[in-house]
């Protein structure tokens, strides 16, 4: 790809101030239209009572959520590259986003077929809280699963996409199985949230996945230098007396997180985590610090844009937002794909 390299500085100060637009502007567009003054007026109390409903109960939440779901995906994506040595690594090609859905799916049609009343009964808000369990759970098992299968000691690019795709093949016919089978009663709603969607989408949704948020957060910091390493080829890595295994596998949890977290709040939202961190790498060439940092912006960005564009291109529908990034993200992946040797 042809880089326009700028100094990290400038894409640290230019970035958030690209999200807090993109952030007012999501607040103040839709099916109704709010000015700057009023959006304003509604975050700090001066604001009339729909104003401040529209703002606050319906897209401030959505807006943060948009945010915090790219910044997800896209380190992820990151991680994932840098320690498959492999660019065209992401949540979705390696079978994570596909193992987290189809816990998830399971979890909520096997909910929702235990009686009432039983101590395992789960439902609304406390249904929810169990999500990013099963999708973490499933993404793990995915995850390893196809690092063991395509060799976790000897790691090829070839042999990890193409087990990857298999397996995600696999997993995501698995999860068409079961909502055949079982999952009429929510075919509709999980549908929608196959598709990758924040609709509908409120406070408890953030809250249930910012915690998420400051461990993955946490385990990036501490796997940075490691992974630094991990991009060198197997023989330099043990000669400078790193665990190979041990720090792929913790390298892996923390990426796997991070996916499986944002699947199960938003859906499995495709391309996310393979597109940035190749614009990231084009931006800011050199240190894995920085290109993660800027993965995690630009992730935000295209998120929070993508589900703008979503909500007011054809009001009064809305296009789930999982359709906006595939709208991006298939013409990137097949370029890439072109220039892999």
């Amino acid at each position: 790809m042809n880089r326009v390299s700028v100094t990290p500085a400038v894409c640290w100060v230019l970035l958030p101030l690209v999200i807090v637009l993109g952030l007012l502007l999501s607040l103040s567009l839709g099916a109704s239209s709010l000015s700057i003054e009023q959006v304003f007026g509604a975050l700090i109390g001066n604001g009339n009572e729909h104003g401040e409903r529209v703002v606050w109960e319906l897209r401030l939440p959505r807006a943060v959520l948009a945010t915090v779901v790219g910044l997800h995906f896209a380190l992820s994506g990151c991680m994932l590259q840098a320690l498959s040595r492999n660019p065209l690594a992401d949540p979705g090609v390696l079978g994570i986003s596909a193992g987290a859905s189809l816990l998830a799916v399971m979890l909520v049609v096997g909910a929702s077929m235990l009686p009432a009343g039983t101590s395992f009964y789960l439902q609304g808000d406390q249904l929810l809280a169990w999500l990013p369990w099963g999708a973490l759970a499933g993404g793990v098992l995915a995850a390893v699963g196809v690092f063991l299968l395509s060799g976790s000691a000897r790691l090829t690019p070839l042999k990890l996409i193409v087990t990857g795709v298999v397996c995600a093949a696999v997993l995501n016919a698995l999860m068409t199985g079961v909502l055949a089978l079982w999952g009429q009663a929510h075919t509709e709603t999980l549908v929608a949230w196959l598709a990758g969607s924040l609709h509908g989408r409120d406070w408890h949704h953030l809250w249930v996945i910012l915690p998420w948020t400051l461990v993955g957060l946490i385990g990036v910091a501490i796997t940075l230098r490691p992974l630094g390493l991990l991009c060198l080829n197997d023989e330099q890595v043990l000669s400078l007396g790193l665990d190979l295994g041990r720090w792929r596998l913790l390298v892996l949890l923390v990426a796997t997180l991070l996916a499986a977290s944002a699947v199960a709040v938003a859906g499995p939202i495709g391309f996310v985590g393979l597109v940035v961190p190749h614009m990231a790498r084009g931006l800011v060439p050199g240190k894995l610090s920085h290109q993660l940092g800027i993965s995690a912006l630009l992730g935000a960005l295209l998120v929070l844009v993508a589900d703008l564009a979503g909500r007011t291109l054809v009001v009064p529908f809305e296009l789930p937002v999982g359709v906006l990034c595939a709208l991006i993200g298939v013409p990137a992946f097949l370029y890439l794909l072109k220039q892999q040797p």
